[in-house]
């Protein structure tokens, strides 16, 4: 074919234009090139697929979180429900119980004022019985003062030999006996009569109004029994020991067994009243000290003495205070209301004359035996705005 023959491209323009498709020349280094651009797209294929496959594991572990998230939130909201609903039930518990406890507490409050109210009351009660304790204390309280009486004991050597006595010759037993003397206090218009024969009285009693006779006319008088307070009548027992003395007034002025050793030395002195010291009981802090002698009487003769020399030092020595060891008690206690036997309480008599005439004329009255009278032993009237405070002794019965 001629050139001119040639098939011309569809795409030909002028000479200036080009077409749209370059024809590399297919050459052994373009296609080297060509692999090496394949593999390293296939290693990057490779590297985005790696990529795209943890992508897709870590979307289907945080898939699976969210399920479980989901699942505990459910949990959660059913927990959450189920706390508030005990919430609820433990608040009405609580609103129950708040108001139970309310209840009580007003019981309480309101026992509690009825026990205050009863405590006062009590305490009224209470104060009430101690004053009566103190005013039955002082009206049951006995003083009784001992006089000094000079006493010599004597015994009788044949009848125990002193070294065959037992343990009830070691004290001297002693017992007083207390007997009553019961006030009555006589006031104005008042009078008091006894009578020798108590029979005079009793018949006395059974006339309750009598017409004393006077020289201007008559007056009434109301006689009746003379009826006593509560009288107390006891007896005191006393046990003197023979064989141990009482100590006082000792002084401090040594240490305790020093001291204890002075007494002990002191009193063993036969020189000086003592005798064989079996034991002492010394207390400083009181100064008083018990001595028991081993052989009885000595301590009879040191307690004459009131005083005992006890020797300190050689050049000093101080006084002390002795006396018996007494032991007291208290036995047949009785406490009785009497009746007097031959004294009758005279009433209502009118101050009408002078005391000495109207004590006259009552004492005439009662002693003649057509009034149902007899000898009269005693009288005392008492006049206008006086009173008078009689003792009575044994001469009461009990009732």
């Amino acid at each position: 074919m001629d050139q001119c023959d040639k098939p011309k491209s569809l795409f030909a323009d002028n000479s200036n234009s080009h077409s749209d498709f370059e024809v590399i020349p297919d050459n052994g280094q373009n296609t080297m090139n060509l692999s090496e651009k394949l593999q390293a797209a296939k290693e990057e294929l490779e590297l985005w697929q790696t990529k795209i496959d943890k992508l897709d594991k870590e979307k289907s572990d945080l898939i699976c979180q969210k399920l479980d998230v989901d699942e505990r939130r459910k949990q959660a909201f059913q927990e959450a429900a189920q706390l508030n609903k005990e919430q609820e039930n433990l608040q009405k518990d609580f609103q129950k119980a708040e108001q139970f406890f309310k209840a009580k507490l007003s019981d309480k409050q309101a026992e509690g004022e009825k026990l205050k109210e009863q405590l006062l009351q009590l305490e009224d009660k209470l104060q009430s019985i101690r004053n009566n304790c103190v005013l039955l204390q002082s009206k049951f309280k006995v003083k009784a003062v001992m006089p000094e009486k000079n006493i010599k004991f004597i015994k009788l050597e044949e009848l125990v030999p002193t070294d065959q006595e037992d343990e009830e010759f070691l004290k001297i037993k002693c017992c007083y006996q207390i007997l009553p003397k019961v006030p009555l206090v006589l006031q104005n218009g008042q009078a008091l009569i006894t009578f020798e024969d108590e029979q005079v009285a009793n018949t006395i009693l059974k006339v309750p109004k009598h017409h004393v006779n006077l020289d201007s006319g008559k007056i009434d008088v109301k006689v009746q029994p003379v009826k006593l307070d509560s009288a107390r009548k006891f007896e005191v027992g006393v046990d003197i020991s023979r064989k141990t003395v009482k100590v006082c007034q000792i002084s401090d002025s040594l240490p305790e067994e020093q001291m204890r050793d002075k007494l002990e030395i002191s009193f063993s002195k036969p020189s000086l009243g003592g005798g064989e010291v079996e034991n002492i009981d010394y207390d400083s802090s009181s100064g008083t000290a018990l001595v028991t002698f081993v052989e009885k009487g000595v301590a009879q003769r040191v307690a004459e003495q009131k005083k005992y020399k006890i020797i300190l030092t050689e050049a000093t020595c101080c006084l002390v205070t002795v006396e018996s060891m007494k032991d007291y008690f208290l036995q047949k206690f009785q406490t009785f209301n009497g009746i007097c036997k031959r004294t009758v309480l005279l009433t209502d008599i009118k101050d009408v004359l002078e005391e000495e005439e109207l004590q006259d004329k009552l004492e005439i009255h009662f002693q003649k035996p057509s009034n149902h009278g007899g000898e009269v032993e005693t009288l005392r009237y008492v006049p206008k705005n006086q009173k008078l405070t009689v003792y009575f002794g044994e001469d009461m019965e009990v009732e």
